[in-house]
């Protein structure tokens, strides 16, 4: 979320953006890619206002020409195997996203096999080549006056579309996402206005979301600005920021993560955590509080603690596995972390359930944390006990535990409500068991 320089990485021309608030239809055929086979597509052009029920589907390759709002109502309808381009602009606050405003509504349902892919265009395939995606909704935040979703600049949007966020509807629906993966995401506004890969203000708990990738964003992976929606199977694969951002009042349950980092990439955020945790920016008493409760998290650094090049110094690339700070409360149980310069850094003095984790810091593993004997400081990575700790091969077997490992039958869910219940700590199954990352091609 937050930055700290800004490198045009592509450094190329701008495009001419179409102001069109309407869907036009390119009459030429191309061969595109999809999974592991090639079709032909029409390539839809999209641009402005999507404000009647609209569909979809993987016939086409639908291009985002800027900013694409759906309002007034109305509901996109995403099929399996859809795939949606956001196309460049050199100026990063003209980025093309997808907005759904809370007055819209998205059913975006891939399958394991045939998933929803978001990405840039194919010679701007980079961390921030374009925006991302945005669900906007009326659940509660903690913040008093209109809050309007980072990363979009007020004054552009078009008449009558409401990029605010936030109300009273606890059990506010959106709508469902399923099986997307949004990919080279997260174009920089300004420093503290940045798009993400996902982004949700106010988005409630009547919302499906779950078997979701955030691959090679430029800053956050999943960022929540309050709301009530809950998730599992969630996947960070090597975003530049912070894997999972909590702010403004979010309350939400999630369960079966997964963030990793490659080691080969280039940060440019001034403090990447695998979890950043603030209950606003001034640490204020405004409530509801920000508390995530998250189970069954696995968080990978590198093993060092660095990536090749970072926006800090040159000792430290990243800074904690998990960051909970600024008076949020939190709950973290039967998770897995390591490979940050600091596992956990608690600089929050609020309310807060830290039971059941497996957590292995390069330089220090608890700060500011009393870690009771519930978890363990892992001597070493190796110790931690999954099958193959580092390496690229995550989707396979790599982050399962071990049969004979501890974590295979570490987890407890006592006193605990809203998780599924398992036996393993971390976010797999152990070793020879369904390993959800290794269905279909969703995750990539």
């Amino acid at each position: 979320m937050k930055k700290f320089k800004f490198k045009n990485v592509l450094g190329v021309t701008s495009l001419a953006v179409a102001s069109v608030a309407a869907v036009s239809c390119s009459q030429n055929d191309e061969v595109v890619p999809m999974g592991d086979n090639t079709r032909a597509a029409t390539v839809v052009n999209v641009s402005g206002i999507i404000d009647a029920n609209t569909s979809w589907n993987a016939a086409n390759e639908y291009h985002l020409n800027g900013k694409v709002y759906v309002t007034n109502g109305a509901t996109l309808s995403i099929g399996a195997g859809t795939k949606i381009v956001g196309k460049y602009n050199a100026d990063p606050a003209e980025a093309s996203a997808l907005i759904i405003t809370r007055n819209g509504k998205i059913n975006a349902v891939g399958t394991a096999s045939s998933p929803i892919v978001m990405t840039a265009e194919a010679n701007h395939q980079t961390p921030g080549g374009w925006g991302g995606f945005v669900v906007l909704g009326n659940a509660p935040i903690n913040q008093t006056e209109t809050q309007y979703i980072e990363g979009i600049e007020v004054g552009s949007v078009p008449a009558g579309v409401d990029v605010s966020y936030g109300g009273n509807v606890s059990n506010d629906n959106s709508g469902t996402i399923q099986y997307v993966r949004v990919e080279y995401a997260g174009a920089n506004v300004s420093q503290d206005n940045e798009l993400n890969s996902f982004t949700f203000g106010g988005v409630g708990s009547g919302t499906t979301f779950d078997h979701c990738q955030a691959y090679y964003g430029e800053d956050d992976a999943f960022e929540f600005f309050g709301g009530t929606i809950n998730a599992k199977y969630l996947v960070s694969t090597s975003t530049h920021d912070d894997a999972f951002d909590f702010d403004f009042g979010f309350t939400g349950t999630l369960q079966f993560l997964v963030a990793t980092v490659d080691a080969k990439s280039t940060f440019y955020t001034k403090d990447p955590n695998g979890i950043e945790c603030d209950n606003d920016k001034s640490g204020s008493q405004l409530t509801p509080f920000t508390h995530p409760k998250i189970s069954n998290l696995t968080i990978v650094g590198t093993s060092n603690g660095k990536v090749a090049e970072s926006a800090m110094d040159d000792k430290v690339s990243m800074k904690s596995a998990a960051n909970f700070r600024r008076n949020c409360k939190f709950t973290l149980v039967n998770s897995i972390l390591y490979g940050y310069p600091t596992g956990i850094l608690c600089e929050t003095t609020n309310d807060h359930i830290f039971k059941n984790n497996v957590v292995n810091g390069v330089n220090s593993t608890f700060s500011g944390i009393a870690a009771d004997a519930s978890n363990t400081a892992a001597a070493s990575v190796t110790a931690i006990g999954l099958t193959l700790p580092w390496g690229t091969a995550y989707r396979g077997a790599a982050l399962q535990p071990k049969t004979t490992s501890s974590i295979a039958t570490g987890a407890s869910f006592t006193g605990l409500s809203g998780f599924t219940s398992v036996e393993y700590q971390g976010a797999l199954a152990p070793a020879g068991q369904t390993n959800w990352l290794a269905e279909g091609t969703w995750v990539k």
